[in-house]
């Protein structure tokens, strides 16, 4: 596995040999295929929004995340799906940039 992206509180990999992602949320380290990165994507994208985030500050401090088939639910407060939008987007990132290096 080769480091991706890391954030203040989660990190994502990527397996050459298995042709799929992880990503640790430091207590739990979750395969996902590139499909369910690009879920995780728009999922963070709608996280993101600022009705969202106004509603999480003035109701709620959690949001519940599930993915992968929902074989995985996660409880994450305000920093945290701050930081997840931030791992998300940096994971993108560096696949592209990953794509232009193995094409140059």
């Amino acid at each position: 596995m080769e480091l991706l992206f890391a954030s203040k509180y989660y990190t994502s990999y990527q397996s050459s040999e298995d042709q799929c992602f992880y990503i640790d949320f430091g207590h739990k380290l979750v395969e996902v295929s590139f499909c369910q990165l690009l879920s995780l994507r728009y999922k963070a994208k709608q996280l993101s929004t600022s009705e969202h985030l106004e509603y999480m500050l003035n109701h709620s401090d959690t949001t519940l995340l599930s993915f992968c088939d929902k074989k995985h639910v996660l409880l994450l407060d305000t920093l945290q799906i701050l930081d997840f939008v931030d791992l998300i987007n940096g994971t993108f990132a560096m696949i592209e940039l990953n794509d232009i290096l193995v094409i140059a």
